[in-house]
């Protein structure tokens, strides 16, 4: 059966999957005429007893047409290979898409796993399903067609015996669906085991429990190859079993050709051409088998994927909405509580704070006191553990992330640096004209440095590309902010690490952002206390001990 996703591919893709259509349609047409040529000249040769020079034009034919197969063939994979990039880059932009809207606090191992194994094995839909689809929906019509022109009785068998295989394909679908299923969920199991193994690591070995957690590791990858094994036993079956049925198809069809052949009912170079097509008109058939493991793998990972984008699409239990905040908004938390899940005291507790609209407010205090805690619970990257937080009179917790993401922007004290270029790294996602990137830079004082980059915004930064100080990446995280252009922004500690020149700079740059947009910024640097409307020290709100 064709995935209901290919419908999806269709719509999208249309111009590249008729493009390779007819490609595919192109190597059968030449593959056949090569086997005519090839049958006609053994007839030549063989039977007719002509030399070299009489056959010497239909070898050239021969040689142009294997030569125009294969180079259809080539360009087919080619362009196989470039619709499965794109739809690889799709889904992932769409995944961490989705993953965006998710909280900080979810510690989200299906989203990266999505992204690298589920989006992989999507890719398959192009690399080998899409040639064995073309090869059931193009090439056996069209060989069939050509062998009831030929010889009707081989054409007869042929048909008949094609049922076969999708029958036996009917009956192991049920079961290969389940092992496949138990294999993704124990793959599952696996990352969301080593993550947990990573993540506590460090308190194992204080307290001398790593040899226990290194055999529930050892037992995770047990469970997982046990169901791997038991997924590919049956598709190596399956492919057995196809092999036999389509070479005695293939024979079945040989020695009826063979026994009228001598009784001198069929002309030899009719049935050497339909012997030289035979294995092709099978080979879908044939590869049916190991492609048909796949399938099941896949379509369990697209399932995953959209029940992932769904999950993530989905509006949240509670509504709420921006369509009638007056902005810039000002900011009150009441009650605000929040713990860390390490940790037994609250870091936040009963908190209540006003920050005013269109206004710059100062967060400052000992370090651990809950700023940059404070930041993150505003930015919605964690939810607090009770208490609300209201834009005005409307609950900013119970908004659609949609809505959160255009009214708050948030510069954190490492900005995280992703391999990609300049552009993608100051955009993230969004869309916006070079222009508008040049000013952000400018704004954020890094016209200097970006004077020096070779490609300019193409630049790749990242894990192999330009390097960036933490002053230069702070600042980076400060240009991000300015391209967003929210009417509320939080940044976290924005001139740590600059020096007083480049400081000065910076402060001219909040001043002018601060126009029209409610800004609260932590930090303890003197230089922005002068600039501040508000000051709050996060000092006078610590928990108190009991």
């Amino acid at each position: 059966m064709i995935p209901t996703r290919f419908r999806l591919y269709w719509q999208k893709y249309k111009t590249s999957l008729v493009y390779t259509a007819l490609l595919s349609l192109a190597a059968a047409g030449f593959w056949a005429l090569a086997a005519a040529v090839t049958a006609r000249v053994v007839n030549a040769v063989f039977l007719e007893g002509r030399n070299f020079m009489e056959t010497a034009p239909s070898i050239l034919v021969l040689f142009l047409c294997l030569c125009c197969s294969q180079l259809v063939s080539y360009w087919q994979n080619i362009r196989q290979d470039k619709l499965a990039v794109r739809v690889i880059t799709t889904v992932r932009h769409q995944l961490h898409t989705a993953g965006l809207r998710k909280t900080a606090a979810d510690n989200d191992t299906t989203l990266l796993q999505l992204s690298c194994d589920a989006c992989e094995l999507l890719a398959e839909d192009f690399r080998s399903i899409l040639p064995l689809l073309l090869g059931l929906i193009i090439g056996l019509p069209f060989y069939l067609l050509l062998f009831a022109f030929t010889d009707y009785l081989s054409a007869l068998i042929c048909l008949a015996t094609l049922p076969i295989a999708p029958i036996l394909l009917y009956l192991l679908s049920g079961i290969t669906k389940k092992r496949s299923a138990a294999a993704w969920e124990n793959m599952q199991s696996l990352t969301q085991g080593f993550y947990e193994l990573l993540q506590t690591l460090p308190l194992l070995k204080l307290f001398a429990q790593e040899q226990a957690h290194r055999e529930s590791a050892r037992q995770l990858i047990s469970n997982f190859a046990a169901a791997a094994l038991g997924a590919l036993r049956l598709a190596f079956l399956s492919t057995f079993v196809l092999e036999l049925i389509t070479t005695l198809s293939i024979a079945l069809v040989a020695v009826v050709i063979g026994l009228r052949l001598l009784e001198g009912r069929l002309a030899f170079s009719t049935a050497f051409f339909i012997l030289l097509l035979l294995p092709e008109f099978y080979r879908p058939l044939r590869q049916s088998g190991a492609v048909f493991h796949t399938l099941m793998n896949v379509n369990t990972a697209a399932a995953e994927i959209e029940t992932y984008l769904a999950a993530a699409d989905a509006p949240p239990a509670l509504s709420g909405h921006k369509a009638s905040l007056q902005v810039p908004p000002a900011i009150r938390l009441a009650n605000i509580t929040f713990t860390y899940p390490e940790r037994n005291s609250p870091t936040l507790q009963n908190l209540n704070l006003t920050f005013p609209a269109g206004q710059i407010t100062l967060l400052t205090g000992n370090s651990g006191c809950g700023k940059s805690t404070l930041l993150d619970i505003l930015a919605c990257l964690q939810p607090p553990d009770s208490g609300t937080i209201y834009l005005n009179d409307q609950c900013l917790l119970t908004m659609h992330p949609d809505s959160q993401q255009k009214l708050i922007a948030y510069a954190p004290q490492t900005p995280h640096l992703y391999q990609g270029s300049l552009q993608e790294n100051l955009l993230l996602l969004q869309q916006a004209p070079p222009e508008r990137c040049h000013q952000a830079l400018r704004l954020a004082q890094l016209t200097e440095w970006f004077s020096t980059l070779p490609q300019g915004l193409d630049t790749p930064l990242g894990a192999g590309g330009q390097p960036l100080s933490q002053g230069q990446l702070k600042r980076l995280g400060l240009a991000r902010l300015i391209l967003q252009n929210s009417p509320i922004m939080l940044l976290d500690e924005p001139t740590s690490g600059l020096d007083r020149q480049l400081e000065e700079k910076i402060i001219r740059t909040l001043s002018v952002l601060a126009k029209q947009r409610t800004l609260i910024i932590n930090s303890h640097h003197p230089a922005l206390f002068e600039l501040a409307d508000n000051i709050i020290d996060l000092n006078d709100y610590l928990p108190k001990e009991e």
